[in-house]
C-alpha cells in the first residue's frame, strides 16, 4: 500500500533517518528498517509435540522476537501469526504482528491486529504510542492525535511518547506545542530543530527542512542529523530528477 504523502520521494529518504523512539537516537530508527545485509528468510522450526500449550507460546513468542530483532521481518511476521492463531487473545503476538506488518509497508494490513491489541490491554502505553506512530505515518492526523494525547495522559513523562507528539503537532504546523512535547521528551533545542525539520520534510516542505538543517549546521557542523537530513532531501532531489527524465521518455500517444 503507498502512503499518500505529499511528497512520497521525501518519505523514502527520511525513512532511513526516522525515528519515534526519543530525541537522542532520532536518526538510528524506532523501528528499525531490516538490516542492510539480511539473512536468508528462516523457516520457522518444528516445535516439539509432547510440549505444553505454555511451553509452545513461550518458545514461539522468543523465536518470533529472535527474527525480528535480526530483521528477518517475513519469518517474524509468519512466526508471530502463528503464535496468534495459536493463542488469540495473546496481546503481545497482535501487537509485535502489528508492528512488524508496518514494517514491512503493510498499514493496510496492520491496524486489524493494533486494534485486537488494544481491545486487550487499553492501558499499555508502548502499545499505543506504536499505534499512534503508526496512523502518524499515514498523516492520519486526527487519529494519531487523539492516541497519542490520551497516551500521553497515562504516562506525561515517556520520552517516546512525547517525541512522537511533537512530530505531529510539527507536521500538522502546530510549533509551539511541539516545541513543549519535544522538551518534555528531554530533546536539546538542537534536537528539536532538527526534528522539526525532519517533520518539515516528510510533509513535502523541502525549503522549510533544508533552511532548519542549515542553521542546525551554522550552530554545530558536528551534527549528524542534520548532516543526515540535508543528505535525505539531496537524495530526494536525485529521485525527482530521475522521475522527471522518465516521465520525458514516455509516449504521449
Amino acid at each position: 500500500m503507498k502512503l499518500s504523502f505529499p511528497c512520497a520521494g521525501v518519505v523514502l529518504a527520511a525513512a532511513v533517518v526516522l525515528s519515534g523512539s526519543g530525541c537522542q537516537s532520532m536518526f538510528k530508527g524506532n523501528r528499525t528498517a531490516a538490516a542492510r545485509n539480511p539473512r536468508p528468510a528462516e523457516a520457522v522450526p518444528e516445535i516439539e509435540p509432547d510440549l505444553t500449550d505454555g511451553q509452545v507460546i513461550d518458545i514461539q513468542s522468543s523465536i518470533a522476537r529472535t527474527m525480528e530483532q535480526r530483521g528477518d521481518l517475513k519469518a517474524a511476521r509468519s512466526a508471530w501469526a502463528q503464535l496468534l492463531e495459536r493463542d488469540p487473545q495473546n496481546t503481545q503476538a497482535a501487537w509485535r504482528l502489528a508492528v512488524v506488518t508496518d514494517r514491512l509497508g503493510h498499514f493496510d494490513k496492520s491496524e486489524t491486529f493494533y486494534r485486537r491489541a488494544v481491545k486487550s490491554d487499553p492501558q499499555n502505553v508502548e502499545l499505543l504510542c506504536d499505534y499512534g506512530y503508526s496512523l502518524y505515518l499515514q498523516q492520519r492526523w486526527a487519529e494519531s492525535g487523539r492516541l497519542l494525547e490520551r497516551d500521553a495522559e497515562l504516562e506525561p513523562e515517556n520520552a517516546r511518547v512525547q517525541n512522537n507528539l511533537g512530530l505531529l503537532y510539527a507536521s500538522t504546523e502546530r510549533l509551539q506545542e511541539a516545541a513543549v512535547a519535544f522538551r518534555r521528551a528531554g530533546c536539546t533545542a538542537e534536537e528539536s530543530r532538527s526534528n522539526l525539520g525532519l517533520a518539515a520534510a516528510m510533509n513535502g516542505r523541502t525549503g522549510e527542512a533544508r533552511r532548519i538543517f542549515e542553521r542546525v549546521l551554522q550552530e554545530n557542523p558536528e551534527s549528524t542529523t542534520a548532516a543526515q537530513g540535508l543528505e535525505a532531501l539531496a537524495a530526494v532531489e536525485t529521485l525527482q530528477e530521475d522521475h522527471r527524465v522518465q516521465q520525458a521518455s514516455y509516449s504521449t500517444r
